[in-house]
C-alpha cells in the first residue's frame, strides 16, 4: 500500500528583531536628519520647551513622515513596537498605583517609623551602614521618592542623635542603586528588557545578584576609604 507523506507543520513567519544590524528598515541615508532629530529632542528636553508627552509625540510623528512616508509601511512600524509599548506601559501604571497607594495611604511613613523604632539604641552609631543596607530592599520595593523623601529623612535625624552627618546618610543611601535600577518599579529597565525580547524574571535571575553584590562593594568600599562614617 502507498504510504501517505506528511506534510511539514507551517512555520509562523518570523519577524526581523529590530537589534538585527541588516533589518529592511534601517535608513542609512537618512542617517543625518535622524541624528539631528534626537539631538534636537535632547536639548528640547534639557531646556524644558515642551511637556514631555507632547515633545516625543512631535519627534515620533516627524520619525515617521521622514522615514516611512508611506502609510502602510508607518502602519507596520507602529503595529511591530505595538506589544512592547502596551506591554511596558501597563507595567508603568501599575507602579504608579503601587507607588501612590504606599504613599498616598501613610504607608512610607508608617515603615519609617517602624524603622525607627525596631533598631536598639546600640546599633545607634552604625545608622549609616544600616542605612545603606535599607537601601537596597527598599529602593527595590517603593520608589526613589518614597524612600529618599519619606524613609532617609527620618533615619538622618536619629543618625545625627549619634555624631552621624546627613551626608554620610546619604552616601550610604545610594549604595541600593545597582538594585534599584532592576527594580519593576523603574520604566527604563522595563522598556529595555522589552526591546530586547527578554523575559523580567529571567533578567533578575541574572542580573540581580551581580547588582546585589555591587551594592554591598559600594558599602564597603565605602566604610573602608571613610565616605560612609561610623558614629
Amino acid at each position: 500500500m502507498p504510504t501517505r507523506t506528511r506534510k511539514p507543520p507551517r512555520r509562523a513567519p518570523s519577524r526581523t528583531p529590530h537589534s538585527t544590524p541588516n533589518r529592511p528598515t534601517l535608513r542609512p541615508k537618512l542617517f543625518w536628519f535622524n541624528l539631528s532629530l534626537t539631538l534636537a529632542v535632547m536639548v528640547m528636553l534639557v531646556l524644558d520647551v515642551l511637556p514631555l508627552p507632547y515633545l516625543f509625540m512631535i519627534a515620533m510623528v516627524i520619525a515617521l513622515m521622514v522615514n516611512f512616508p508611506k502609510i502602510k509601511d508607518q502602519q507596520a512600524e507602529l503595529a511591530s513596537h505595538a506589544s512592547a509599548i502596551i506591554a511596558v506601559v501597563a507595567m508603568v501604571m501599575a507602579a504608579g498605583v503601587l507607588t501612590g497607594i504606599m504613599s498616598g495611604t501613610g504607608m512610607v511613613d508608617a515603615m519609617a517609623a517602624w524603622l525607627v523604632d525596631v533598631i536598639p539604641s546600640s546599633m545607634g552609631p552604625y545608622m549609616a551602614v544600616i542605612t545603606g543596607l535599607l537601601s537596597i530592599p527598599m529602593t527595590f520595593f517603593m520608589s526613589n521618592d518614597a524612600f529618599y523623601f519619606g524613609i532617609l529623612p527620618v533615619l538622618a535625624e536619629t543618625a545625627a542623635h549619634y555624631g552621624i552627618s546627613a551626608a554620610d546618610m546619604a552616601r550610604a543611601s545610594i549604595t541600593g542603586q545597582p538594585v534599584h535600577m532592576q527594580s519593576p518599579l523603574v520604566p527604563a529597565i522595563l522598556l529595555l528588557v522589552s526591546l530586547a525580547g527578554v523575559d523580567l524574571g529571567d533578567h533578575h535571575k541574572k542580573v540581580l545578584w551581580r547588582a546585589l553584590l555591587v551594592s554591598l562593594v559600594m558599602l564597603a568600599v565605602g566604610v573602608l576609604i571613610g565616605v560612609i562614617a561610623i558614629g
